[in-house]
Formats: C-alpha cells, sequence, structure tokens
C-alpha cells in the first residue's frame, strides 16, 4: 500500500472515530437530558394532581359536612383536571380502581412498591408504544391512595431514531467530501517523494543530472533542496571520479608509451651493438644512444616515485621562508641556465616572506619551473624569478620569454605526459611529468598555480600560497 493511500486510510479511519464517538454522545446526551425533563414534569404532574385531590376531597368534606361522597369528589376533580394528551392515570385505593382513563389493548401491570410520596419510575412497552409510569402513595381518609401516572415518552426514541439516521447521512457525505479533500490534499503533499522516487529511479540508472523543480517555501521545498544538494555532490563525485578513471588510465596509456619507445630503442640499438663489429666508432655512438635512452627511463622512473609519493602520502608542514627556498632553488639551477647561456634575474625581497609548507615539496616544484624555462628558452634568454607578499597572500612567479604555449594547449598543460613539443623535450630527456607535479604540490599546500603564455612571447607560471599568518589564524 503506497503512502498516499495509508494517509487516507488512517485518516478516514480516525475521524470516523472521533466524529462517530462524539455524534453517540451528543444524541445520547440529549436523550437523556430530554428523558430527565419529561420525568422531572411528569413527577411535577403527578404530585400537583395527588395534592389536588387531598385538597379537593377536603374541601368537600368541610362543605358536606361528612366524608360520604370523598370517591365522587376524587372523580369530579381528575375530570375536571386530566385531559393532557400523551398521558393516562390510574388511581387506586387497595388494589381498587377509583378512577382511571387507561385505554390500552394490552394489560398493563405495575409492581406496586410502597416508597410514599416519592414517584417510583419504570419504563415499559405499551400497544407499540414506550411509556413513563410514576407509582406513588399518598393518604386520603385513613386509606393509602396509589397513583399511577402513565406518560407517552416515544417521541425521545423517534427523536434519537432520526438524529442517528441524519448522522449516517452526514457521515457518509462527510466521508466522500473528506477522502476527496485528502486524495488531492495528499497528492500534493507526496508529490515531492514522487518526485524524489521518479529522480533517485533516474540517478540510479545514471542520469546525475537530474534534479527537483520546486520552490515551495515549506519542508518539501527544504526536502527538494537538500536533494538537489545531495545529487549535486553526487554528481560532482561521480564526474571527479570519472575524471580520475580517465586522467588514470591516460596516465597509464602514456607511461606504457613513454616507457615504449626508449625500450624499443634500446633494444634496437642492443641488436645493432651485437651485430656490429670492428667499426669502434659506430660501437661508440650506439652506446651512446643506449646510455641516452637508458638515463631517460632512469628520469622517468624517479619523477614517476616521486609523483606517487606526492600523491599518496601526507606531509607535516613547518613554517618556510619562500625568499630563501627561491634562492637555493636558484642556486642550484644556476649551472644548467649557465651552460644554456641563460640569464637568470631575482626579485626577492630582502625580509621574510613565510608560508606553511614542506620544504622538500616546495624546492622540487620550484626547481621543475625552472627547469621548464629553461628548455623552452634559448640561447641567450632570460628568466625571471619574481616573490611578493599582498592581501594575505604570497605570490612566486617564474617568466622566461621562450616560445610560449599554443592556447589551446594550456587546458591540458598540466596533465600527466603532456607534452607541447615532444621533440625538444625528448631531446631534452623531459617526460612531460614536471608541471603535473608541480600542480599536485601546488595542491598540497593549497596553493594556486596558473599559467599566462603567449606563442612567441613567453610563458610565465604564479604560484599564490595563503600567507602563513593567515594559516596560523584557520588553525
Amino acid at each position: 500500500m503506497k503512502l498516499r493511500q495509508k494517509i487516507v486510510i488512517s485518516t478516514l479511519l480516525l475521524f470516523m472515530a472521533v466524529f462517530t464517538g462524539a455524534n453517540i454522545l451528543t444524541i445520547e446526551n440529549n436523550c437523556k437530558l430530554s428523558f430527565n425533563r419529561i420525568l422531572q414534569q411528569a413527577r411535577d404532574e403527578q404530585e400537583s394532581i395527588s395534592s389536588g385531590i387531598e385538597q379537593y376531597v377536603w374541601a368537600e368534606g368541610e362543605k358536606n359536612g361528612g366524608d360520604a361522597r370523598y370517591l365522587n369528589a376524587v372523580m369530579e376533580y381528575l375530570d375536571s383536571r386530566v385531559n393532557t394528551q400523551g398521558t393516562a392515570l390510574e388511581i387506586l385505593a387497595q388494589d381498587r380502581v377509583l378512577y382511571s382513563t387507561l385505554d390500552f389493548k394490552q394489560p398493563v401491570t405495575v409492581k406496586a412498591n410502597y416508597i410514599g410520596r416519592m414517584a417510583e419510575y419504570s419504563r415499559q412497552e405499551i400497544d407499540g408504544k414506550e411509556y413513563l409510569i410514576l407509582s406513588s402513595f399518598f393518604p386520603l381518609k385513613d386509606t393509602q391512595i396509589r397513583n399511577l401516572f402513565f406518560v407517552d415518552i416515544s417521541g425521545i426514541y423517534a427523536d434519537r431514531a432520526q438524529q442517528y439516521a441524519f448522522f449516517l447521512r452526514l457521515a457518509a457525505v462527510t466521508m466522500l467530501l473528506l477522502a476527496a479533500g485528502l486524495f488531492l490534499l495528499t497528492g500534493r503533499l507526496t508529490k515531492t517523494l514522487r518526485l524524489l522516487t521518479a529522480s533517485v529511479r533516474k540517478i540510479g540508472e545514471g542520469n546525475y543530472r537530474e534534479r527537483i523543480q520546486i520552490k515551495a517555501k515549506d519542508e518539501a521545498g527544504e526536502l527538494a533542496d537538500s536533494y538537489n544538494k545531495m545529487a549535486d555532490a553526487i554528481e560532482s563525485t561521480v564526474e571527479e571520479l570519472k575524471r580520475k578513471n580517465q586522467e588514470q588510465q591516460r596516465f597509464t596509456d602514456n607511461f606504457t608509451h613513454e616507457l615504449r619507445t626508449p625500450l624499443t630503442a634500446v633494444v634496437g640499438y642492443a641488436d645493432l651493438l651485437r651485430s656490429t663489429s670492428g667499426d669502434e666508432e659506430y660501437v661508440q655512438e650506439l652506446g651512446e644512444c643506449i646510455f641516452r635512452e637508458g638515463k631517460r627511463i632512469e628520469r622517468l622512473s624517479e619523477v614517476m616515485m616521486d609523483l606517487i609519493f606526492v600523491r599518496r602520502h601526507t606531509f607535516d608542514m613547518e613554517p618556510c621562508d619562500a625568499g630563501e627556498l627561491l634562492r637555493e632553488s636558484v642556486m642550484a639551477y644556476e649551472p644548467a641556465a649557465v651552460k644554456a647561456g641563460l640569464r637568470l634575474e631575482t626579485e626577492l625581497p630582502e625580509k621574510p616572506v613565510m608560508i606553511f609548507g614542506k620544504k622538500e615539496l616546495l624546492l622540487a616544484m620550484f626547481g621543475n619551473l625552472l627547469d621548464n624555462a629553461g628548455k623552452a628558452s634559448d640561447t641567450g634568454g632570460r628568466i625571471w624569478i619574481r616573490l611578493r607578499e599582498e592581501g594575505g597572500f604570497v605570490t612566486a612567479e617564474v617568466e622566461d620569454e621562450g616560445r610560449g604555449i599554443p592556447e589551446e594547449e594550456q587546458s591540458r598543460i598540466f596533465e600527466s605526459f603532456y607534452q607541447v613539443d615532444k621533440v625538444r623535450n625528448r631531446k631534452n630527456n623531459g617526460v612531460g611529468l614536471g608541471l603535473s607535479l608541480c600542480a599536485d604540490i601546488a595542491g598540497i599546500h593549497e596553493a594556486e598555480i596558473k599559467l599566462a603564455s603567449r606563442v612567441g612571447k613567453g610563458t610565465l607560471m604564479t604560484i599564490r600560497f595563503p600567507c602563513y599568518k593567515e594559516v596560523t589564524k584557520a588553525m
């Protein structure tokens, strides 16, 4: 059974229980009040008759000087008094009927319990009608007179039956209206759940862009909004997993390709070397080729190990002077720059510029940036190294005036094994992992790395670190 049906049925059952109980109590209470009112009126009327008989008989006796005519006096009084429709009266003296207006078809027997003037009442069905019977006694001329007063109360129960019939009709109409209202209301209330179910089903089928379009300001709207945020997170996570999976696959394919190329060369050169004899110069040349390709494999394995190490480990950070790290990196690269005919120009502040990081990783990143700048530059070119602190951030820049990178290539520059100029990189023992490693190291330090390049003008690499003061505030 669906939630909508459960809500409708349970609400209808609860309503009917309360509605029925309330109406039954109301009808029965009205019936009881009517009965008590008629009972009190009947008692008052019966007492009035009894008192009237006593007074009338006494008055007649005083007037006639005796009591011989008291029975006639009783009948005369009652004939003038008893004329109420729906009532009947019977006066008895020692079980002898003195006066009676009973005209019932069936015999009537009322148990006589002497309790004095206080009327005892009972109910009895006579000739298909319900009667209230009051029985009381009063003394008259040394004789106990019994007063039986009958009141037709069938109207009370007829009214009750009519009220129950009206209640049943009202309940039926109310149930129909309530069921229709609940069906519409629950349809609106469960709309969000139906949309959620459909959306979850679509997401389960792989449509991670599915969202719920509900702008309500109530709990349903909050639920839809929370669900959409969850769907956004799922989509983002799935896309990230896809991206990482593609990157890993591309990484594996590229690594296989990059490894196969020098290995093929080594095997080829070794085969030539094995079949060559006598020409020492040619043998020397083949040996140089094997050595060069072997160094390339060695370089590839070293960078691969560095990359895997960076991606799979966590590091203890400590305060570092970014200016001092750049100076060390420049000093380490300076021999290679001199050999390549390059000029290194630094713009570094004299006072310490502190960042929070891992010294060895930062030196590797700055070294890779300088190495890439040098490989992209021609003899006589210049490389600028700058550092500044502003707005709670520390910005390091490495700029060259080399060949530059085409705009369509720039979005892939941080991918593993991606090389803009494969021939030039192979000549310089490049494997296309330097900038990928730099991007990973920057990510570990919560730094932002950017590239700006123009073909024929050069390339600017910018790394923006959080300042050490800002990092310690956040901690």
